[in-house]
């Protein structure tokens, strides 16, 4: 896993227990107008100043996850988007990686332009959706094969398989077959955030699949790379970052020390703030529903804080104030789609 296995290292570091199309900056720049309960009057939705990186809807799976096979991940950015599976008579891990994600196949697919299929055509050729249209290419140091197909013009997509399971070349074609890239689906969040500045566009969406992990927002003039290795952000450690995790906790004890947080209002819910980082960085969370805790991070930006203990920044404060909650967030039924306030 590239992007995905390190995020999800980085989350289990910090708490001790643990998708690409298209690029728009586009600014929503009239109001949108829908009908109220009376037939009089109607009711001006508010203009958002929040700005995506990428088309905020997922590719098809045929059917919702192939037969046989379990999503346990799924990544969007920018430049790719990726669904982490693992067969269900899978018996192995990963080669030689302990502590990794469960995942033991990663199905990919690229932007157009975004993947640079030099290399794979040197591979095997075999049929994926047209006489030898793909090309499969073998690591056997590191247990792994890789199948890479057209799915588009100048778009490509790949599965990887991480055991010998997952490199069986009729499986990965199977797995290669399931992906309907003309079919896209909303991608749908118990919030919004219409009012984060323009210099932090949304950059990233995470969804663990198991259950236990919830749901990551990286909000970045930056996002992980098609190729995998150091992101822009890294490189660039001075920008303006804000991360939203959507955990299936209780436990905002794992996130504070009660003695140093500060109460702060967040969509309207009573939530708390803390100067995460001495100062380089800051830190907020609300429960949101029974078994839903949505924690913020946000890097850089005001470092100066005032007060004993530390008050959330005016920025911070503007941006979490205006996070609008589904009406039953504990209900998917009832989430908003990410392409009504990012746009």
């Amino acid at each position: 896993m590239q992007c995905a296995s390190r995020r999800l290292a980085a989350v289990i570091a910090i708490v001790g227990v643990i998708v690409g199309a298209g690029c728009s900056t586009k600014h929503a720049s009239e109001p949108s107008t829908k009908p109220s309960p009376s037939a009089a009057t109607t009711t001006v939705a508010p203009v958002s100043t929040t700005v995506t990186q990428f088309d905020p809807r997922w590719m098809g799976l045929i059917p919702n996850q192939p037969q046989g096979w379990k999503e346990l991940n799924r990544l969007i950015t920018a430049e790719f988007q990726q669904f982490s599976l693992r067969p269900a008579d899978e018996t192995e891990r990963r080669f030689n990686c302990n502590g990794c994600a469960p995942w033991t196949v990663d199905l990919t697919a690229y932007a157009p332009g975004k993947f640079d299929p030099t290399e794979a055509r040197a591979g095997q050729p075999i049929t994926v959706n047209g006489d030898r249209d793909g090309f499969l290419t073998e690591d056997p140091a590191n247990h792994t094969a890789t199948l890479t197909w057209p799915y588009s013009d100048d778009a490509w997509a790949t599965v990887k398989g991480l055991t010998a399971a997952t490199t069986q070349p009729d499986r990965m074609v199977e797995l290669a077959h399931a992906l309907e890239p003309a079919e896209r689906s909303p991608i749908r969040l118990p919030m919004s955030m219409p009012n984060v500045p323009a210099n932090m566009p949304l950059a990233e969406i995470n969804v663990d699949g198991t259950g236990d992990y919830g749901t990551i927002l990286e909000f970045a003039p930056c996002g992980p790379r098609a190729t995998g290795g150091v992101g822009s952000c890294e490189r660039h450690p001075n920008v303006e970052t804000t991360s939203v995790h959507i955990w299936p906790s209780d436990r905002v004890d794992w996130h504070f020390e009660e003695e140093e947080a500060v109460p702060m209002t967040i969509g309207g819910k009573d939530g708390l703030f803390d100067d995460a980082l001495n100062g380089a960085g800051d830190h907020a969370a609300v429960q949101v529903a029974p078994g839903m805790l949505v924690v913020f991070d946000s890097g850089v930006g005001d470092a100066h804080r005032a007060g004993d203990p530390p008050q959330p920044p005016t920025r911070l404060k503007s941006i979490l104030a205006s996070v609008e909650w589904a009406p039953n967030p504990g209900d998917e039924t009832t989430w908003l789609p990410v392409s009504d306030w990012a746009k």
